[in-house]
């Protein structure tokens, strides 16, 4: 029998249509899509992959990686990658270690969901993707730990400072709120538009500069895990294509969520991705704003949105403002970091006479706008914080970024509550779906401000002086960033 005839038996045989419960029984209505499709059996995922040739390819991959793992344990390489490299790592591992595991939790979510047989079985493939990416970056910190000086998030340590550390809340945000929608926005915002998009970002861009840097390892990991992202990237590229082939009420739905999730992208990755390459390498191969331009403009933009433009998809809403954006975005993330490293595991440096030549070529607006900064900086000035920021309602970042000149601050009422938020596109993404991020209780700032620094501490799971305590238990009052179903 062929690869494509088994594949359809498979997913055909997978699928059947209850006649003793109703729909509501196994596919409750907040699970439910809005996508309407004449037949959901018919849709094939383009890859087609069987669990036997799944394992074959992916162990093959794990060969290579821990090869090279091995290899660098061997020889020393590991203990000689560039020390600023090595601080990129103590917040970007854990970063994309909880990352990994929350998209393996949405595509569970999705393969249980999805209406059609195919994107159900492709789900729970990608779902097995992601937890193996996951713990391929646990494999990356223990190799860290094991060489390196101390800094690096523990085990016990790491789940607790994602959950609560300001440093982490735009992430778990964006992630809360991904696998908290219609099963088919997941594969859009996923899919089509995080990984077709924006993981060349994470896995392309930042691996060179990872490998420029001495981290052959980390390079490999990404290397692997990119191959992964092309079967994900067909997936989100065949669904959005079908359903706007379909039925024209499908193309608001995914215009919307294409725009909400670039959006929410550009905000993430530009926080981010973009210190990853601009001024954590000391060897610096590419730009954010280069990758960002090659990658998401040109690739994405230029090449896959512009293809199902027969079908009536524009552009992104927002695009003109996230590229303004990038000319400052990751600047004013390292300032800010800068003034609040006591606060931070990891250091962040005062760049380097190279570093602010290098900036100055790249961006152009880096002479006006940031480097006087660094300039008081280095005259001796105490720029550190004495405030928390006020913060954006949806993406969580303070509403000085990406500029501290021109901060934003719109505010939404609702429900008897003012919101507040960095951006348009933030305030756009709030009025489109209010019930889903009111807050039940009050921002950090308010939250902490009126708490001695013992609650405080035990909030970000810090004793006073910084150090880790281990623990998993909030204090009184704790609440998690969006409401995620026990169930998921």
């Amino acid at each position: 029998m062929k690869t494509r005839e088994q594949y359809q038996r498979l997913t055909h045989s997978l699928h059947w249509d209850p006649t003793y419960v109703a729909e509501d029984a196994y596919v409750p209505s907040e699970w439910r899509t809005a996508c309407t499709m004449p037949d959901w059996k018919k849709f094939n995922d383009p890859f087609q992959i069987l669990f036997d040739d799944y394992i074959r390819i992916q162990a093959e991959k794990e060969d290579k990686f821990h090869a090279v793992r091995d290899a660098g344990a061997r020889f020393g390489h590991i203990g000689r990658v560039d020390p600023r490299w090595v601080e990129a790592m103590k917040s970007f591992n854990t970063a994309l270690t909880y990352s990994e595991y929350y998209n393996y939790r949405g595509h569970v979510r999705i393969a249980r969901f999805a209406p059609a047989p195919a994107i159900r079985i492709a789900s729970m493939v990608q779902a097995m993707d992601e937890r193996r990416h996951a713990e391929e970056a646990v494999y990356q910190a223990k190799d860290y730990v094991k060489h390196h000086e101390s800094g690096f998030l523990l085990p016990k340590d790491r789940l607790a400072f994602f959950e609560r550390h300001w440093y982490f809340q735009g992430d778990r945000s964006f992630f809360e709120d991904l696998i908290t929608t219609d099963p088919i926005e997941g594969i859009i915002g996923t899919n089509l538009v995080f990984e077709t998009a924006f993981t060349n970002l994470l896995f392309i861009a930042a691996p060179a500069a990872g490998v420029a840097n001495g981290d052959f390892g980390f390079g490999q990991a990404h290397l692997t895990i990119q191959s992964d992202e092309t079967r994900h990237m067909a997936l989100g590229q065949s669904v959005a294509r079908a359903l706007l082939q379909n039925d024209d009420a499908n193309l608001s739905l995914i215009q919307d969520w294409m725009d909400k999730w670039f959006w929410r992208c550009h905000r993430l990755l530009l926080a981010v991705v973009g210190p990853v390459l601009d001024y954590f390498p000391k060897n610096k191969p590419i730009s954010y704003k280069e990758a960002f331009q090659r990658y998401v403009v040109e690739d994405f933009i230029q090449g896959y949105v512009s293809e199902l433009s027969q079908f009536g998809l524009k552009p992104p809403r927002h695009l003109d403002q996230a590229l303004a954006e990038i000319e400052h975005g990751s600047h004013s993330i390292w300032r800010g970091l800068y003034a609040s490293r006591d606060q931070l595991w990891f250091d962040v440096h005062q760049p380097t006479a190279e570093d602010l030549a290098w900036l100055q070529d790249k961006y152009p607006a880096f002479e006006h706008g940031h480097a006087p900064f660094w300039r008081t900086v280095a005259a001796g000035a105490n720029v550190d914080a004495d405030t928390l920021p006020m913060t954006c309602d949806v993406c969580k970042f303070p509403c000085t970024f990406p500029e501290p000149a021109h901060p934003v601050a719109l505010p939404v009422d609702y429900d008897g509550q003012r919101y507040w938020f960095c951006s348009e596109g933030c305030q756009w993404i709030f009025e489109r779906e209010a019930t889903k991020y009111a807050r039940n209780i009050e921002p950090s700032p308010l939250l902490l401000a009126d708490k001695d620094p013992s609650w405080v501490a035990q909030f970000l799971n810090i004793t006073p002086d910084g150090t880790p305590l281990g623990g998993v238990r909030a204090p009184d009052g704790y609440f998690p960033a969006m409401r995620v179903p026990a169930t998921l």
